[in-house]
C-alpha cells in the first residue's frame, strides 16, 4: 500500500510503513511487517492521524487508526479498529477527512463590536 492512494487533504505524511502490504494475499501471511507503528500523518494545529497494528506481529490483530490533538491519546478526535484492508481505506479516507477538518475548525463569529 503506498502512501499516494489516501487522499490526506492538508496532512503530511511524516511517516510509512505500510508499502510491503500486498491486498492480493491475507493479511496473516504478511503479519511479519506489522507493528504498532505503521504510519502517522501530521495536520497543522498539533494534529495527528497514527496507524499501528496490535497486537504487533499476531496473525489475529488488528490495524487502528487514530486521529488526537496535541497528542491527547486519551481524548482521540477518532478511532478506528479495522481487520481488513478495504477496512483500512476506508478508515484513513475518513479519518483524513477528520484530521483535516480539526486541523482548520471552522470559526464563528459573533456580530459586529462597535
Amino acid at each position: 500500500m503506498r502512501h499516494d492512494q489516501v487522499d490526506w487533504g492538508s496532512g503530511e505524511v511524516v511517516s510509512w510503513n505500510l508499502d510491503f502490504l500486498d491486498q492480493s494475499k491475507p493479511l496473516s501471511e504478511q503479519s511479519d511487517g506489522l507493528t504498532e507503528d505503521l504510519a502517522q500523518v501530521q495536520y497543522p494545529t498539533e494534529v495527528l492521524l497514527d496507524v499501528g497494528w496490535y497486537p504487533e506481529f499476531s496473525a489475529t490483530g488488528k490495524f487502528a487508526i487514530t486521529v488526537v490533538r496535541k497528542s491527547n491519546w486519551d481524548e482521540p478526535l477518532a478511532a478506528y479498529s479495522v481487520t481488513t484492508m478495504d477496512g483500512l481505506y476506508s478508515s484513513l479516507s475518513t479519518a483524513s477527512v477528520i484530521a483535516s477538518n480539526a486541523a482548520y475548525p471552522a470559526t464563528s463569529t459573533d456580530g459586529e463590536h462597535s
